[in-house]
């Protein structure tokens, strides 16, 4: 198994550390959404280079189909969102969201010599999907007017962004370095 494809594949999980440097070093000229297109395009490219190499290595190589759907859909998304105004941003946040589930499934096609060290890797990212699920349920409460959204939401949001994000990325490129 090569690490190149997981490391690109792992780029997703970094967009907010991404997004900030980006944002600060142009002065706000390449805005969030930019940054979020190139790194679920970059996510979206490693993703079919991994499900090419598992084709061949693995039964469960179907598994990863879902996390390459998300990256399609974060970058088509993100794409339309930046040309058409009158769409609300939700959809980012939401298949940000939905990265870490689609994660815990990438990690179950990975081949049968590695089942003992994505134990784990999988265990974590489904944990962190609870709460990301949890913050995709309040992005789309946030929707409705009046809805009140609870304080520990936008903790948890910066919780998730901040650190269980990048820690699912950097156990996609650990556990590909760990099944070499």
């Amino acid at each position: 198994m090569k690490i190149a494809p997981l490391l690109a594949a792992s780029a997703g999980f970094f967009f907010l550390w991404g997004v900030m440097p980006v944002t600060l070093a142009t002065r706000g000229a390449v805005g969030s959404g930019s940054v979020i297109i190139l790194l679920s395009l970059v996510s979206l490219a490693g993703s079919v280079q991994f499900l090419r190499a598992m084709r061949r290595e693995s039964p469960r190589w179907f598994w990863s189909i879902p996390f390459a759907v998300v990256c399609t859909a974060l970058a088509l998304w993100t794409g339309i969102t930046r040309w058409v105004v009158t769409v609300p941003d939700i959809g980012n946040h939401v298949f940000l969201f939905l990265l870490p589930p689609a994660a815990a499934l990438f990690f179950y096609s990975f081949p049968d010599d590695c089942r003992n060290g994505v134990r784990m890797p999988i265990a974590v990212s489904a944990l962190v999907s609870v709460l990301s699920l949890i913050l995709a349920a309040n992005a789309f409460c946030t929707l409705v007017p009046g809805t009140p959204v609870p304080g520990f939401m936008a903790i948890a949001m910066v919780l998730y962004t901040l650190l269980l994000m990048p820690l699912v990325g950097v156990l996609l490129v650990v556990t590909g370095v760990a099944c070499r």
